[in-house]
């Protein structure tokens, strides 16, 4: 590693190890940053999903990144004192309290902070509008996400870098039929149906409760089609409350969540009804295995769907999801032919080789380094 590129020691403030995008996202960026020569720790507090953490022997420093002001400011003071002799040259934040936490820390070491955009249409009214501190430089993961960031946040075009996240296109691979039988058989699902899936969490702003809208029009109207939805999330009890009063047995699987390469093998399309979005990840991968997906268009789409050829958008409006996902699901050629095309899609423009570089480019830029 040249001087110019030399090892960096980053400091990642997040609300905590729980399960969603945030954790994904954190999970392979610092692992792939490690793997490039760099030193990274992870501030925030533990969750669900920490193993997976220790897992990855990523350090982890426990701290409360929730909470009013004081504590907040609390927080700051203490990881300032705990490591004012790790001499880190760059702060990475991903939620706004915990980028209030990060400004105190680049205000005592003097290090710029990076914001990470992970959610669009967060609220900017009064006290956000106040309390809100998109770092010295914002990483965007999409166009739609700059726009939001440029339009409603009020940053200048230079402070925003587009990085879209990306699929490790090697672990994500087309389904064969006969993978697709192995996984459908593991999960007991039907081996001759189509089957449209949701995988993430069941929790606002997902949407997700329109899927038990469509699996109610399913069973009228498409009766060859069944929903399966796969993750967890304050949610879960509702959806399979809903499950049970509908009787949607026939129609609509309702699973924990778990790696999901099996979940993608099994169905025939993603379905992604989200009010709001920083890109989707998850669209990413079933695209790489080789699925179609409908989405509605929140931030990511533009990256994601070639209308028609990789799959679909759709405004952010219940009735027209329904809809159109009826009309999607209704033609399974159809559903192959747009799955190989979102598969080499996947693999021309939304690699996670493409993202870690673009991301590590970007950390040497805000130090100095490049």
């Amino acid at each position: 590693m040249s001087q110019s590129q030399s090892s960096l020691r980053i400091l990642h403030l997040t609300a905590g190890s729980d399960l969603g995008g945030v954790s994904r996202y954190l999970l392979d960026i610092c692992r792939a940053t490690q793997q490039n020569g760099h030193e990274v720790a992870i501030a925030g507090q533990q969750g669900a999903w920490h193993e997976a953490f220790l897992q990855a022997n990523l350090k982890w420093i426990e701290a409360p990144m929730a909470g009013d002001l004081l504590t907040l400011r609390r927080t700051g003071r203490n990881l300032g004192r705990l490591l004012e002799n790790e001499h880190y040259d760059l702060i990475c934040a991903h939620y706004r309290k915990s980028a209030m936490v990060g400004r105190q820390l680049a205000r005592q070491w003097d290090i710029p902070m990076l914001f990470t955009l992970h959610l669009t249409d967060i609220p900017m009214n009064l006290p956000w509008r106040w309390l809100s501190d998109f770092g010295d430089h914002t990483h965007a993961p999409s166009k739609l996400a700059k726009e939001w960031l440029m339009d409603v946040a009020h940053l200048p075009a230079q402070q925003i870098t587009i990085v879209p996240h990306g699929v490790d296109t090697q672990r994500f691979l087309p389904a064969t039929p006969s993978k697709q039988s192995e996984a459908r058989t593991h999960l007991v699902l039907p081996p001759d149906r189509t089957i449209g899936g949701y995988i993430g969490r069941f929790d606002v702003p997902k949407n997700h409760m329109w899927l038990i809208d469509l699996a109610i029009e399913c069973r009228k109207r498409l009766p060859e089609v069944m929903i399966l939805m796969a993750g967890d999330g304050p949610d879960t009890g509702k959806l399979r409350d809903a499950l049970y009063k509908n009787q949607l047995f026939d129609h609509l699987r309702i699973l924990s969540y778990r790696d999901p390469l099996m979940l993608y093998h099994a169905i025939d399309a993603l379905l992604l009804p989200s009010a709001a979005e920083g890109f989707s990840l998850s669209c990413c991968e079933a695209m790489s295995c080789g699925l179609p997906v409908l989405r509605t268009q929140t931030a990511g789409y533009h990256e994601q769907i070639v209308q028609g050829v990789t799959g679909v958008s759709v405004p952010v409006d219940h009735d027209t999801f329904i809809e159109e996902s009826l009309s999607f699901l209704a033609d399974r050629q159809r559903l192959i032919k747009m799955g190989e095309q979102a598969a080499d899609h996947v693999r021309e423009s939304l690699r996670f080789d493409q993202q870690v570089a673009a991301t590590l480019e970007l950390y040497q830029r805000l130090t100095g380094r490049s």
